[in-house]
């Protein structure tokens, strides 16, 4: 008989120690070290790509997009090397690519077949200033983020 009453207090101090333990995980999960929302101030203003492309980003919702990497054949664009880049007018929006940190979202209509095209600019803080990546771009191509720039 004691040793029920102990089995049970046992698994009682585990569960608890495990409750405990995911209640602390999940606290830490949605602490400090989450990132503030992005913000227009934090988008709007020119992107500069090492690739030579430029996001020019308005607070009123409009872009410019030069010299971009089109996300792939499905917007209706061709896939030969004149046709990998897009240059003209986007609008966008605040929007998260999958698994990646918050960013905002650009739409414009194919040129080809005038079908929607979607690119996103994926935004992340470091201590030199703020920067951004395209996730169809090669490996390696970041763009810098110039605030107020937006002739």
């Amino acid at each position: 008989m004691r040793t029920g009453w102990r089995l049970t207090l046992w698994w009682f101090i585990g569960a608890t120690a495990l409750f405990l333990a995911l209640v602390a995980a999940f606290r830490m999960e949605l602490g400090e070290d989450r990132e503030e929302p992005l913000a227009i101030a934090d988008v709007a203003g020119v992107w500069q790509g090492s690739d030579g492309g430029r996001l020019t980003v308005r607070a009123d919702g409009t872009a410019d997009l030069e010299r971009v990497t089109r996300p792939g054949p499905e917007c209706g664009q061709s896939t030969d090397a004149a046709g990998r880049s897009y240059t003209g007018p986007a609008t966008w929006v605040f929007d998260t690519y999958p698994d990646e940190n918050p960013g905002i979202r650009f739409d414009y209509q194919g040129p080809a077949t005038a079908k929607p095209c979607k690119i996103y600019l994926v935004v992340f803080h470091q201590q030199d200033g703020t920067k951004g990546f395209l996730p169809q771009d090669p490996p390696g191509v970041r763009y810098v983020h110039s605030p107020g720039q937006q002739n």
